[in-house]
């Protein structure tokens, strides 16, 4: 490690591909599967760190993986994108199963998280990782390691004054009572209306600003941002509000949209952009990511994104 990176991501870290269909399946119906995806899918976490990487911040990949041929794919993902991989452990055992990925003609898909392959980080990987990257500004989790993990991640973060971002996904099935270490939480509509469900809150649906305030103050978070698809996002940044529409383009994979929209935004935000200046930039990043095969490979470098925008 030569440098402090601005961004931490201490999360899942994984490569695979999807596969692709004419339509998703519906309960109880047998579809034929295409052909596997021409790009290459990561985990939420390696996403998230490629297109925070790709947008133009320094970033550090905290994980403990299992091995396997997958394990080195995704280890050279890193070293591609300059992402430190210090405090990447290779843990015991082979990864056992993959996930689901299925994608349709029109870029919508459904994941299915691969059986007993649940990331766990070590508390004392955590803080050493941390405390030695304790200058960075923003420490990125979610869900799709082990929820004890997330905890301590977030706790750890904050004790050391770095801001936290959080997708919640899979969404928890109980109420977290440690959302207040949470910076900035990202979600889509329908977390936010599970999230809402699980505390008991009654919203109007379709409101996000009424959504976001009545999360905030079920759960004691700090900012909010909600991603839209096509409609674009809405974010409360202390008591200021911003919506943007979406930018009108033909999908061809949506998969990792969310992970390259919290990518390019912490990277926007790392770099000095305010959180609807941040937002407004990722909005944009993802217009891009859609229209191309895979989470990985969809993701551009801010300087194709720039020449792609100006075109």
């Amino acid at each position: 490690m030569e440098k402090t990176p601005q961004v931490i991501v201490a999360y899942s870290h994984n490569v695979s591909q999807a596969t692709r269909v004419h339509k998703l399946p519906r309960p109880g119906e047998t579809v034929r599967a295409l052909k596997a995806s021409a790009g290459i899918d990561g985990a939420k976490g390696t996403n998230t760190a490629v297109a925070c990487a790709r947008t133009g911040a320094s970033v550090a990949m905290v994980a403990h993986v299992k091995g396997g041929d997958w394990y080195y794919k995704a280890q050279q993902v890193l070293k591609e994108n300059e992402i430190d991989d210090t405090y990447v452990i290779l843990g015991e055992g082979i990864k056992d199963s993959s996930g689901v990925v299925l994608i349709d003609d029109e870029g919508n898909n459904m994941i299915v998280l691969g059986a007993h392959n649940e990331q766990e980080i070590p508390d004392s990987e955590i803080d050493t990782a941390l405390e030695a990257m304790k200058d960075a500004s923003y420490c990125v989790t979610g869900y799709e390691i082990n929820e004890k993990s997330v905890r301590h991640i977030l706790k750890k973060a904050r004790e050391l004054g770095m801001k936290t971002v959080v997708n919640p996904s899979p969404i928890p099935d109980f109420v977290p009572d440690y959302w207040n270490d949470i910076s900035i939480l990202i979600l889509n509509e329908v977390e936010i209306v599970r999230m809402l469900d699980l505390a008991g809150v009654s919203y109007e649906e379709g409101n996000w600003e009424d959504c976001a305030r009545k999360l905030k103050e079920a759960y004691g978070v700090g900012d909010i941002v909600v991603t839209l698809g096509k409609k674009g996002f809405f974010c409360i940044e202390g008591e200021q509000i911003y919506q943007a529409s979406g930018i009108e383009v033909t999908s061809k994979d949506t998969t990792g949209a969310g992970d390259g929209y919290m990518g390019s935004m912490t990277a926007r935000l790392a770099m000095g952009d305010s959180l609807a200046e941040a937002c407004l930039y990722a909005n944009r990043y993802c217009s891009i990511s859609v229209q191309r095969d895979g989470t990985i490979s969809s993701y551009p470098t801010a300087e194709e994104a720039e020449e792609i925008w100006r075109s």
